[in-house]
């Protein structure tokens, strides 16, 4: 994993943004569903925090717990915000891909209502206003906006970077997958914890948010068919008293996936 941020570092007397666009890498929805465990959000953006430079860490490892805690609130407004959850995904199977990519939402609200871009999704073009946001909110000295705005920037990019947040089979719902999007996003991180790479250098320098949203998004869509196809065929191949174990939670008995299942998947997705 490669996390990487957006920063432009001036004089003293001018604005040092931060836009902190997480998990991109190389190897590496919808309403319904909740985009990353809240684990996997809350890991990334701590994990961020250490890739700054150092005129910038300190000021963000002071507010680390912030950072962290915030990193969930996009997912706690989404059942008390009507266009919450469509800023965590795109149905890109929904357009002509060549149509779409690369606009910014002024272009495209030019082309398609935007009534219809919120149905299905709008996380490439929201990330863009939200670096605004956040730019202005440096501008002001706002130190509670500039944490806040910083842990959603985490956020938003984190659910860029899943595939299934680029479908309208966000679930598996169309090829017989149903739960396939919290294994992927919550099971896998969950299970894995320590395992997962910790340090993945420094951040580096990124000159377009709105370009850099749409490669990633492009590039999580290109993952998806791997992604299907191999959890469909560990499935054929396991069965169930291997695929599942039953975890005691104070009186309820609760299903879930195995370490080895998990563990399996993973390698298949060349620990995507």
């Amino acid at each position: 994993m490669i996390l990487k941020h957006n920063i432009l570092n001036k004089k003293s007397s001018q604005i040092l943004i931060i836009l902190i666009l997480t998990l991109h890498s190389s190897t590496y929805s919808s309403e319904l569903t909740k985009p990353w465990g809240f684990f996997a959000h809350k890991k990334i953006n701590t994990l961020a925090i250490y890739t700054l430079p150092v005129d910038m860490i300190t000021f963000y490892k002071r507010h680390q717990k912030e950072i962290e805690s915030l990193s969930v609130l996009p997912d706690q407004r989404r059942y008390i915000m009507d266009n919450e959850a469509s800023r965590h995904y795109i149905d890109l199977d929904r357009y002509k891909i060549s149509d779409i990519h690369y606009t910014t939402w002024e272009e495209i609200t030019k082309i398609i209502h935007s009534d219809s871009l919120v149905t299905h999704g709008i996380v490439p073009w929201h990330i863009p206003i939200l670096y605004q946001q956040l730019k202005y909110a440096f501008v002001r000295r706002d130190t509670v906006m500039v944490i806040k705005l910083s842990a959603e920037m985490g956020h938003y990019v984190g659910d860029l970077h899943v595939p299934l947040h680029t479908t309208s089979n966000y679930d598996g719902q169309q090829t017989n997958q149903v739960g396939i999007h919290s294994f992927w996003e919550s099971k896998i991180p969950e299970h894995l914890q320590k395992k997962l790479e910790d340090w993945i250098g420094p951040a580096t320098y990124i000159e377009s948010p709105i370009k850099a949203s749409w490669d990633w998004i492009l590039e999580s869509h290109r993952l998806l068919p791997h992604l299907l196809a191999q959890e469909k065929e560990l499935n054929k191949e396991t069965a169930d008293s291997k695929k599942y174990r039953h975890l005691q939670k104070g009186f309820i008995l609760e299903k879930t996936y195995s370490t080895l299942y998990v563990e399996n998947y993973h390698k298949r997705l060349n620990s995507q």
